[in-house]
């Protein structure tokens, strides 16, 4: 893929072109989050849209009021530690 192509500042860049879309400034604030599990995954050799969807996946089957570090063990270096050991 291009993306793979591309050095990390040139990532960083095109996300600051994008961002200039999201809408309004709460809109942008979640593009940054999900920008930033894009990287996350890319630096950790995860697959981003296999991570997303397990993320979703498990995020769904959460009860209300599931404790902050529980979504934290979701994240993609604890979560590619926790596949490894499937």
């Amino acid at each position: 893929a291009t993306s793979d192509c591309l050095p990390p500042s040139s990532l960083s860049s095109l996300s600051r072109k994008n961002s200039l879309f999201f809408g309004s400034h709460a809109g942008a604030e979640r593009g940054c989050v999900f920008y930033s599990l894009a990287c996350s995954c890319r630096l950790h050799r995860i697959n981003f849209f296999e991570y997303l969807s397990d993320l979703l996946n498990r995020m769904s089957e959460m009860p209300n009021g599931t404790p902050v570090e529980a979504y934290r063990n979701l994240l993609p270096d604890k979560w590619a530690k926790k596949k490894q050991g499937e």
